[in-house]
C-alpha cells in the first residue's frame, strides 16, 4: 500500500473513532444512569464496587473524552490506541461476564443518552468491530512512523 493511501485510511481511522468516543462521552455526561446500573449489576459479585459507582463510571467518560480528543487532534496517536484497545477489551469482558451469568440487562450505557446499539450482544458485536478497526489502525500507524532504532 502506498503511504498516501496509508495515510488516508489512517485519518479515516483516526476520525471515526474519536467521532465514536466522543459521541459516547458525551451521552454519558447527559446521562449515565445505565452506565452506573452496570456497575451496580458488577457490584453483585465485587460488593466494593457500589461505592465508586460514580467515580467509575466518570473516570471512563472522562477517559473516553480524552481518547476522543486525541485521535481527532492526531496526537500521542499510538498511546491513544492502545488505550482505546484497552478500554474497549475491558469493558467487552465485563458484558461477556453477564452474558455468561445470564444478568438480565437492557441497555449497557454505553452512549448514555444516544443509546446507540446498546443491548448488551449489539454492543459486544460493535465492540469487537471497533477492536479490529483500532489494531488496524495501530499497525497502519506503526508502519508509517517506525521507531528509529536507539543508537548505542
Amino acid at each position: 500500500m502506498n503511504p498516501k493511501t496509508r495515510a488516508r485510511i489512517l485519518l479515516i481511522i483516526r476520525i471515526f473513532l474519536g467521532l465514536v468516543f466522543l459521541l459516547s462521552g458525551i451521552g454519558k455526561l447527559i446521562n449515565s444512569d445505565d452506565a452506573k446500573y452496570l456497575v451496580e449489576l458488577l457490584s453483585m459479585e465485587f460488593y466494593w464496587l457500589i461505592e465508586y459507582k460514580i467515580l467509575i463510571v466518570t473516570s471512563i467518560t472522562i477517559f473516553e473524552l480524552i481518547l476522543a480528543g486525541l485521535l481527532l487532534s492526531g496526537k500521542q496517536v499510538r498511546p491513544a490506541m492502545i488505550g482505546s484497545f484497552l478500554l474497549l477489551f475491558s469493558l467487552t469482558s465485563v458484558l461477556v461476564y453477564f452474558q455468561l451469568e445470564d444478568m438480565d440487562m437492557e441497555s449497557c450505557g454505553c452512549f448514555g443518552a444516544f443509546d446507540i446499539l446498546s443491548s448488551p450482544k449489539a454492543t459486544i458485536s460493535k465492540n469487537v468491530v471497533l477492536m479490529i478497526v483500532l489494531v488496524t489502525g495501530y499497525m497502519l500507524h506503526q508502519r508509517s512512523n517506525p521507531e528509529l532504532p536507539e543508537a548505542e
